[in-house]
């Protein structure tokens, strides 16, 4: 599936409430839904073990694979050619 990038943040850190460690790339991208006029938006996580932050382009689709509850397990630059 083909998703475009609009914005992206890397988050990293210690939760204060349960003092867990967390590490993540939060997209935000536009995708169509039923019952929404037009697009809606929405915003996905992506562990940096799967693409590298740097690769992920404002503005270029990245190629992603989902599993069955929708996590992505695979992700690519659209234009890489592997």
């Amino acid at each position: 599936m083909k998703i475009k990038v609009y914005g992206k943040v890397h988050l990293s850190g210690t939760s204060k409430k349960t003092g867990n460690k967390y590490d993540f790339i939060q997209l935000h991208t536009l995708v169509p839904q039923r019952g929404v006029d037009g697009q809606a938006a929405k915003t996905l996580s992506i562990s940096p073990d799967i693409i590298n932050y740097d690769a992920i382009v404002i503005g270029k689709d990245l190629d992603v694979e989902v599993d069955f509850d929708g996590r992505i397990v695979s992700a690519r630059p659209a234009d890489s050619k592997f």
